[in-house]
């Protein structure tokens, strides 16, 4: 029985200062409590205030949140303090105030602590560099806010000592959203600081710096939910993004900013962020920010402005992780771009934690990783010092490229100043100046930073886009240019889409183009397909009109296509062609559905249990998209599996047990997950509104079998459980929220996209798949209790309580392998005669199956004619071979119409899955004046058809990479 004056967390600081300190912990009982303090042999007393924490499922009345803040101490003293719980002394420890005027100010930064599992490193390191306080960038859950023991566990209970002897500043990370962390954080250090209209955005001016820490959840968390979603942001959240905004840039332009000696501005959600770019880069660069630093990406990034009349004045670091080790850094150099759609990222890598050491004349910021053994090693260094850039430029060359006007400068550029500089090319052409700041070869140019003293040689590629003679100067360097009058139109931003229904076989093709000429043009644009003209489209363009084009082209065929519009590198586009057999998994529950078995798993009979054996990245388990399947209250997600192995260091984590959406996070993205981390730790959530509502719990059993559960309620809340036992809960969500549905998308066991939707493909750039043993799935339509849950654990054949609401229940002694398919009666050309005797009759000659046949699989297919579609006037009955086959049809009566049926049959074992595919038909027929060709080789073709049994199209692009995108995420 716990002691009634237990501390559950704590002691920590919070809010330091040369002559103030706020000293907090958590207790479960409502008690008298009061700290002692003092230098040696002097001490004095201050009474706690308290406040509830909200309640939680281990404690159900909540807690209570004591805090004592200390007034009137002297700047740079050591004070010993202790507290007292009705009367007992429960915790003693020590803390340092700050200097009022310190010389050099020298702090530790950290993000992402979440699992910590480098907590013991971190704190002999804590020891060692002894900081003034501690910068905490975000994201110390790895569930979400919403757990009380992510704090105690991942947090408080990992670094005791530190927290109770060194202050810490606290900013929230989208892992941090929901009440813990406001009420254990955010709310008592906002009360001795300058914070924005929430409270969770603040301001601090000490010695020489003005440090500014953003809560950038709402843009950084919801904004992009919504937008991931396709769903408007909610007033609140707009109204909170304006105001932060609105105080974050009142707050820079301030005197105390303003006079500052250095402005650091800190987010959790990093540069790369699309958001945190929209909306927090403008104004750290409109008001002269030096230093932004961020977390949230788990690697180490820094870039540079994009704006040459900024350059490195403003210079952003993202931080990694402390769940990790991590010591490694690559340097961008010219002609090789770090991340494809960032130029402006010039170094990249693992780190851990930073060290900030801030004097009147410069920071030195210092990025530290650990290594295996538990040392640390500098990664990468940022030193600012004040003064302006000062580049030397020597052996200036200027060489003409084309006649379109593209010079190409090369030169040797030197940092002869002494602070750090973006290479940034003055060039003058027609006495009119250009700054040029990226360099190498087109699409792979980028950014180049120098430090003092430091050389490279350079080339930069500029557009003269005038007619005419050109004057252009370099340095000392001066020549004339000759530009032609420009080719007449110029493209960019090509978009390749497949159409989908009867659309698709075709591909779209979107092209944005402009007239570059001062007088109209009508000029013919053409549609490149693997290299050849497919199309051309005429075109009218008004003098300097730009406008976007869009292609339609059908193909006959499916697979692969190089497509391309103009002079614009080609994309690949893939036609879903062929059909297959699909294995399907019957449902015993005896609601009609079933599962697909993509790829070629194993099914193996072991210790009276049929498993499904997802060993690559192609095999998993597809539960269609059904209207029975929607949950708006709640659901149950249950898997028995054995996950064989982590996620390897080359693949995305996130491994889904069972998912249903469009990501398995990054955004409201999908209706429920089971995932496990590439630690082996377990995630668990769902989304509502524009919310994503992910909660954490229990460790994977990695190589044993394990009975995994997630179960959702509104009212009651998130409930998992492993083996029947709770590992993870979170409270319920308001009763008029939405449960995000997706119900267009399947359940999927074993698979998943994983990322931040990309509206250009309506997906994430990446796929991530689990490796394991699937034995048993079930999906109900409400949430089961524990007993519930625990008595389908413990007789996982029988259908067991809840029963009405259960959905899906896959039966793996049971898995359909065979189908057929029927195409359309098809006539060879259009029959529209006048007369009926005007009726032509066709010859049927030769039938073309192109397939691809396992020795374990089968394909026969009978081709059938006749005159009136219902009365069929002869047949063929053909055996299909792998590969290409040519049957001779000639003996078949001369008829109206032809169609062919396909009888599909595939082996589902212990060696694998082995299935029949079928890519198309041709029939070639005559008549006596003309011959003609039948086709079936698209999805179109054999949706005209009709199909039986375990057959369909095998996914398109579902383990396709998009190398074109970039999505920083950590996978």
């Amino acid at each position: 029985m716990k002691r009634r004056n237990h501390l559950l967390n704590g002691p920590y600081l919070l809010s330091p200062g040369a002559h103030g300190m706020t000293i907090a912990w958590e207790m479960e009982a409502d008690a008298a409590a009061t700290v002692s303090y003092g230098e040696a042999g002097s001490m004095l007393e201050a009474a706690a205030k308290k406040q509830r924490v909200p309640a939680c499922r281990a404690y159900p009345e909540g807690c209570w949140l004591y805090t004592v803040r200390l007034s009137h101490l002297k700047e740079d003293t050591q004070y010993q303090y202790a507290v007292h719980v009705d009367g007992v002394l429960c915790r003693s420890a020590s803390f340092r105030t700050l200097c009022d005027s310190p010389a050099r100010l020298h702090l530790m930064t950290i993000s992402d602590t979440q699992l910590f599992s480098l907590s013991d490193a971190f704190s002999a390191v804590v020891r060692e560099e002894k900081p003034s306080f501690i910068l905490h960038i975000g994201d110390i859950s790895f569930g979400t806010g919403y757990q009380h023991e992510q704090y105690t566990n991942n947090w408080f209970q990992r670094i005791p000592k530190v927290l109770g002897e060194t202050p810490v500043f606290y900013i929230t990370g989208n892992h941090d959203d929901g009440p813990f962390f406001t009420k254990l954080f955010a709310e008592p250090q906002a009360r001795h600081l300058e914070t924005a209209p929430d409270c969770r955005s603040f301001s601090v001016d000490y010695g020489t710096v003005h440090l500014v820490m953003v809560d950038s959840t709402p843009w950084g968390l919801f904004e992009m939910n919504a937008e991931n979603s396709g769903v408007s942001l909610d007033a609140a959240n707009q109204r909170r993004i304006k105001e932060t905004l609105d105080w974050l840039e009142a707050d820079l332009t301030g005197m105390a900013a303003k006079t500052a000696q250095w402005r650091i501005l800190v987010t959790h959600h990093p540069y790369t962020d699309v958001f945190n770019n929209r909306h927090i880069v403008p104004i750290a660069e409109k008001c002269g920010v030096h230093l932004v630093l961020g977390g949230h990406l788990h690697s180490y990034v820094k870039a540079v402005s994009v704006n040459p009349a900024v350059g490195a004045r403003t210079v952003y670091v993202m931080q990694g992780n402390l769940q990790e080790a991590g010591a490694s850094c690559a340097h961008g150099t010219m002609g090789r771009r770090l991340l494809e759609e960032f130029p402006e990222v010039v170094a990249m890598g693992k780190n851990n934690y930073g060290i900030l050491d801030i004097t009147e004349d410069a920071i030195d910021c210092r990025m530290y990783g650990f290594l295996p053994d538990g040392s640390r090693k500098l990664v990468d260094t940022v030193h600012l010092e004040h003064g302006e850039p000062a580049l030397s430029w020597s052996d200036i060359r200027l060489r003409r490229l084309d006649n379109d006007g593209h010079i190409e400068v090369e030169a040797d550029v030197q940092n002869v100043g002494t602070v750090l500089a973006e290479a940034v090319l003055r060039l003058v052409d027609n006495g009119e100046a250009k700054m040029l700041n990226r360099f190498g070869e087109r699409r792979h140019d980028g950014m180049i930073l120098l430090k003092p003293g430091e050389k490279q040689s350079v080339s930069a590629i500029y557009h003269a886009r005038t007619p005419g003679m050109h004057t252009i100067e370099v340095g000392d360097e001066k020549e004339e240019f000759s530009v032609f009058e420009p080719q007449e139109l110029s493209f960019s931003h090509l978009h390749i889409r497949v159409g989908e229904g009867d659309k698709a076989n075709c591909i779209f093709a979107d092209i944005e183009a402009v007239n570059n000429l001062d007088h109209e043009v009508f000029t013919t644009i053409p549609l490149y397909v693997d290299q050849r003209v497919a199309e051309t489209q005429s075109a009218f363009f008004r003098a300097r009109e730009r406008r976007r084009l869009t292609f339609a082209y059908a193909l006959s065929h499916g697979g692969a296509y190089s497509v391309s519009v103009a002079d614009q590198l080609p994309e690949e586009a893939r036609i879903e062609g062929s059909i297959r057999v699909i294995p399907r998994v019957l449902d015993r529950s005896g609601c009609g559905h079933y599962a697909l078995l993509q790829g070629a798993p194993k099914v193996v009979e072991r210790a009276g249990r049929r498993e499904v054996i997802l060993a690559h990245d192609g095999d998993y388990i597809e539960i269609p998209p059904a209207a029975d399947l929607s949950v708006p209250q709640g659901f149950t997600g249950m898997v028995w599996a054995q996950v064989d192995r982590l996620a390897r260091p080359d693949e995305m984590g996130h491994n889904p047990l069972m998912m249903r959406g469009k990501s398995v996070g990054w955004g409201a993205a999908y209706c429920l997950r089971m995932v496990v981390d590439r630690t082996g730790s377990l995630k668990w959530g769902t989304c509502y509104d524009v919310t994503e509502y992910p909660w954490q719990g229990g460790q994977v059993k990695v190589g044993a079998w394990g009975h995994y559960t997630s179960a959702f309620d509104k009212k009651s809340g998130g409930s998992s459980y492993i083996d029947g036992n709770l590992v993870a809960h979170v409270p319920g969500v308001p009763a008029r929220s939405e449960i995000c549905q997706w119900a267009d998308m399947p359940l999927f066991i074993g698979y998943s996209y994983i990322g931040h939707v990309i509206p250009a493909i309506n997906r994430p750039k990446y796929y991530t798949h689990l490796a394991g043993r699937i034995a048993q799935v079930r999906f109900y339509r409400r949430s089961l209790t524990e007993e519930e849950n625990r008595t389908v654990y413990e007789s996982p054949e029988e259908a067991g309580p809840g029963q009405r609401k259960l959905a899906v229940w896959l039966d793996f002694r049971h898995i359909l392998t065979v189908g057929a398919h029927t195409t359309e009666w098809r006539h060879p050309a259009v029959l529209d005669p006048a007369f009926k005797t005007e009726r032509r009759y066709w010859r049927f000659c030769q039938l073309r199956a192109k397939t691809r046949l396992p020795i374990q699989a089968g394909l026969k297919a009978t081709v059938e004619v006749s005159d009136d579609k219902t009365f069929i006037k002869a047949s063929k009955k053909i055996v299909l071979k792998d590969g290409t086959s040519y049957v001779d049809l000639s003996e078949l009566p001369a008829s109206q119409y032809l169609r062919i049926v396909t009888d599909f049959s595939a082996q589902v074992g212990a060696s694998g899955t082995f299935v029949p595919e079928l890519f198309e038909y041709e029939v070639t027929a005559k008549n006596e004046l003309d011959f003609t060709e039948m086709l079936w080789a698209t999805r179109p073709d054999w949706e005209r058809g009709q199909f039986s049994g375990a057959i369909g199209f095998p996914p398109v692009d579902r383990l396709r990479d998009y190398p074109k995108y970039t999505d920083v995420i950590h996978g």
